[in-house]
């Protein structure tokens, strides 16, 4: 049985101490807020809407991770679930909300893209194996396998909604390993799709009262739970154990030797870590990773405002179309109880890699620079009855093209401080179900 320190209480870290103290280690996990979850935060409002602060869905992917949610029993009859079937998504292009559904024939009726830009998507289907820059952009790879158009109008947005970045900055290999190992394998991404037998049918989900359920339903489920308001004084590495001082909220410090830590913290906070010199010099250089600003509107509308109800998951915007947001979620389209009876709730993505300045704005400067646009879109009648904004200076880590430079910086940490794992989201995935991807174990 190891010692195990855990740096963080967000969903990261949390799914490990899960894991390890399964296999019989005893793990304490330090959070220097008070605040279980991390960058998941759910609030119902007095008003009855119900907001999130970060990630609003969870995609379950794979039997591992559904298993693990069905193992909690705190979260048994709290799950609810988007019909994914039914829910278009939409892509603003020439200020018209183009449905999206991702089957052949939809595709080819979709005014979204041009009879070139169709023709091109499904040629990649005969794409043969070829050479490619081994860190090619995302947009660059996107470009070869599907066109111009097709990166200009369906992954530009994807990108800008899911990492609000920029896919001519973000590496292929580092965002989509997947894809990439796709096309060199059998060169086209179609094909390998196809003949991908993988039979679990994805699903989206959130619970009840939003995600922050499932980050308290695993730290209830610890033997010993987290230590919540902890300051760390000192680490400090003894021979491959490591020596924490730490002082919870204004008690006297206490030290603890591990056998192992996991720093789970947002990658620009490492640095903050008190090691010696000596350490504190081979961590990686966090601070040449992209973290843009990105602010979270949430709206709330009686929903007879609305001239045609709303349906579907939301809409993304392309760069190409210069608005200054980057997509809506139709949020309470997608779950149940997330706006009182017979109102409605959207959310405004703002900011990200493509328009920073804007994501630090004051919520009623975003309203009045961007609800008339929204409104025209969704065609709404009044003003918004209910509004509340998150802004986060840093958001998501960007894996820009030579990330390798950063995982070879990792790698040699690691190699050099044994039992100090870095694992938070600067590496394996930025998706809220790469919480819950492998990770090394104790030695």
């Amino acid at each position: 049985m190891a010692e195990v320190a855990i740096l963080g209480a967000g969903l990261r870290g949390l799914y490990i101490a899960y894991e390890l103290e399964k296999q019989g280690h005893k793990c304490t996990v330090f959070e220097s807020s008070q605040h279980i979850g991390g960058a998941l935060v759910s609030t119902r409002h007095h008003s009855g809407y119900l907001t999130e602060d970060g990630a609003h869905t969870l995609l379950i992917n794979s039997e591992k991770v559904d298993n693990l949610i069905h193992e909690l029993d705190a979260l048994d009859n709290d799950i609810v679930q988007a019909d994914s079937q039914k829910l278009n998504r939409f892509i603003l292009r020439n200020n018209q909300l183009n449905p999206l559904q991702p089957k052949p024939l939809a595709l080819l009726k979709t005014p979204l893209l041009s009879a070139k830009g169709k023709c091109q998507l499904f040629a990649e289907i005969f794409r043969k194996k070829q050479v490619m820059d081994s860190d090619i952009s995302l947009y660059d790879f996107f470009t070869q396998h599907f066109g111009t158009e097709c990166a200009d109008y369906l992954l530009d947005p994807f990108i800008a909604g899911t990492y609000a970045g920029d896919p001519k900055k973000l590496s292929a290999k580092h965002t989509f390993p997947k894809l990439v190992k796709a096309s060199e394998s059998n060169g086209s991404i179609i094909r390998s799709l196809l003949s991908n037998k993988n039979r679990f049918k994805n699903k989206i989900i959130s619970f009840k009262e939003g995600l922050i359920q499932l980050p308290i339903a695993l730290s209830q489920s610890l033997k010993q739970k987290p230590l919540t308001d902890a300051r760390l004084l000192e680490i400090k590495q003894e021979n491959e154990r490591w020596k924490i001082q730490f002082q919870i909220g204004n008690n006297d410090p206490q030290n603890t030797i591990f056998d192992a830590v996991y720093s789970t913290i947002p990658a620009h906070k490492n640095h903050t870590l008190p090691f010696l010199d000596s350490t504190k010099s081979d961590l990686p250089d966090f601070s040449s990773i992209e973290h843009p600003p990105v602010t979270v509107l949430s709206l709330g509308f009686r929903s007879d405002q609305f001239k045609k109800p709303l349906s579907g998951f939301g809409y993304l915007i392309p760069s190409k179309e210069k608005q200054e947001y980057l997509g809506v979620l139709f949020t309470s389209s997608i779950f149940k109880n997330r706006a009182p009876e017979n109102h409605t709730l959207v959310t405004v993505f703002i900011g990200g890699s493509r328009n920073p300045s804007m994501a630090s704005l004051s919520e009623s400067e975003l309203i009045s620079k961007l609800y008339p646009k929204i409104q025209k879109c969704l065609q709404i009648e009044g003003d918004p009855s209910f509004s509340y904004s998150r802004y986060w200076d840093h958001s998501i880590p960007q894996y820009t093209v030579n990330y390798d430079n950063i995982i070879n910086q990792i790698e040699h940490f690691e190699s050099k401080c044994k039992n100090f794992y870095l694992s938070g989201n600067y590496r394996n995935g930025i998706a809220l179900g790469d919480c819950f991807s492998d990770f090394k174990l104790p030695v």
